[in-house]
């Protein structure tokens, strides 16, 4: 197209030229004929009158013969009324003429109205001097041109069926091997690029060599993006960028499943939630908690210019934590409060002699004990702040032993209580601990079978040998019911919630075995029914 299009430039430029030319070399050879015409004249002698010039413009093939005087009134012509034409005066070729004795000049015709070619000789006469003038009609530049139009389209024909053929020709033997060559280049992936011709190797070689970098880049970015998509659906976290409720650009598996999300449907918290739809209209950061499936979540959106970013985070255990901690505080202090109340009571009655003195001996009484019960309390909180901090080495020790010598020291309180003890131990079970820890774990069991058992029950005592020992405590008391199973193992839980201290619990001693079993890597488990009796059994599995 594009040398077709210079083609036909070409064309008509060279056109315009060769019509200049061609009007140039008519003007100055039909210049060279008047002169002729006009030597023919000089060497005749002749009166300046209208015949005259009318024989010689006949006599000259049809030239205009013009006579002039010096002051450039027409004398005659050979084709107007002398009396009719305007001085000539002012005509270039007459100044020429009257200058220098003849002068050329090539114009329209005020008179004749076409354009002539003028040529002016001054000449000598009997009764002085005058002007000849002959002119002969000339066509202009633009006629030239226009006259050549119908050979310009014959070659403007011929040049676009020569570009067609050219176009055909470079189509079919060069750039169709060109074709060729990238279509194989498209489609050859890790492939060599292979070509026919010898010309187009470096080039093949070079497509081969981009293809190669081409795949490898096009390959790490989907590695990249399977191992982006790996690592934002194994996150425990929700993640969710957005534009809008309806217009999210990402999210994760885990945020799916906790907004209940559709793809190509809006995500409905955003539009139902009143909080986070307020939220989203204000575009400032802040965190909402929602409990889904259970468990709480925390939902900290963040915006810049574009897009948002939610983030969805489990904070259950934090939450538990947080409240297990307020719990915590709350207990100690009702459990430090109880005493205390006592004995500044007591105390604040002695000090102020208020007591008889019979009373004096049990109200001492009292404060010993609630004293002793306060000392207890915070050794035992000291005890369980200190398991997480102890690092000293485990040994081996019989249990079968420390089972046996344990639970004997309870006999007098097991006595109070008229319960049957029942115990069968494996012979020389050994286990790796701390005895101190292990004393730790039975006393709580065993106490806490012998607190809760019914009066005249029973209390099982076990230890099964093997390569993973198993120790089961088990009493037929109350039992615990569904409710309370879950939190038995929770620091200051009692089943009681009287806090009176009638029962001797402050709800720490299964927290203290929990704590220890879990340190050591052992399994505690509970089975109970309500009204019938509790076992608690703990696997002595090896730590790994």
């Amino acid at each position: 197209m594009v040398s077709l299009l210079v083609s036909v430039v070409g064309i008509v430029l060279l056109t315009i030229l060769f019509a200049d030319m061609f009007y140039n070399n008519t003007v100055r050879l039909t210049q060279d004929e008047l002169k002729v015409y006009m030597n023919t004249l000089a060497s005749d002698s002749f009166s300046p009158d209208e015949e005259a010039a009318k024989a010689y413009a006949e006599q000259l093939g049809g030239c205009r013969v013009t006579f002039l005087s010096t002051d450039g009134t027409v004398i005659a012509d050979s084709q107007i009324d002398a009396s009719s034409a305007e001085n000539h005066a002012d005509r270039q070729e007459v100044e020429d003429a009257l200058a220098g004795g003849d002068g050329f000049a090539v114009r329209k015709s005020a008179t004749l109205r076409k354009s002539m070619i003028y040529y002016c000789r001054l000449f000598d006469g009997e009764d002085g001097q005058f002007l000849v003038r002959l002119s002969v009609s000339a066509s202009s530049e633009f006629a030239v041109f226009t006259d050549a139009l119908p050979t310009v389209v014959w070659f403007l024909f011929i040049d676009i069926l020569i570009c067609l053929l050219f176009t055909w020709i470079a189509t079919s033997f060069i750039l169709r091997p060109v074709e060729k060559l990238t279509r194989e280049a498209a489609t050859a992936g890790s492939k060599e690029v292979k070509t026919e011709y010898s010309e187009l190797q470096p080039l093949a070689k070079m497509m081969t060599q981009m293809n190669a970098e081409i795949n490898e880049k096009v390959e790490k970015m989907k590695e990249d993006h399977r191992l982006e998509k790996l690592v934002l659906n194994s996150m425990e976290h929700g993640i969710v960028i957005f534009r809008s409720a309806s217009d999210v650009l990402l999210i994760n598996k885990t945020a799916q499943r906790l907004l209940d999300y559709d793809l190509n449907d809006p995500i409905k918290c955003f539009e139902t939630d009143i909080e986070i739809a307020e939220i989203l209209a204000a575009r400032e950061a802040a965190s909402v908690y929602r409990k889904i499936e259970g468990r709480d979540y925390s939902l900290r959106f963040t915006f810049n210019e574009k897009t948002s970013v939610l983030l969805i985070t489990d904070v259950t255990e934090s939450m538990a934590a947080a409240r297990s901690k307020n719990d915590f505080i709350a207990n100690v202090t009702h459990e430090m409060n109880t005493p205390l109340t006592s004995i500044r009571g007591f105390a604040e009655l002695i000090g102020a002699g208020s007591l008889p003195p019979e009373k004096t001996q049990h109200a001492a009484k009292t404060i010993i004990k609630q004293s002793d019960r306060l000392s207890d309390l915070i050794r035992r909180i000291i005890n369980f702040s200190a398991i997480d901090s102890d690092e000293l080495p485990d040994y081996e020790l019989d249990l079968t032993e420390l089972v046996h010598e344990t639970v004997s020291a309870f006999e007098p309180k097991i006595g109070q209580r008229n319960l049957s003890l029942h115990i069968e131990l494996a012979q020389g079970v050994k286990v790796m601990s701390r005895r101190e820890r292990l004393i730790e774990i039975v006393n709580n069991l065993v106490s806490n079978a012998i607190r809760y058992n019914k009066d005249g029950g029973a209390l099982y005592v076990t230890l099964e040998g093997g390569e993973v020992p198993v120790l089961t405590v088990r009493d037929t008391g109350v039992g615990i019911s569904e409710e309370n199973r879950e939190r038995i193992f929770d620091r200051f839980y009692t089943v009681d919630k009287s806090h009176n201290g009638s029962g001797g619990g402050f709800g720490l001693g299964l927290a203290i075995v929990k704590k220890l079993c879990r340190k050591a890597g052992w399994k505690l488990s509970v089975d109970s029914k309500l009204g019938e009796g509790t076992a608690f059994s703990i696997i002595f599995e090896h730590k790994q």
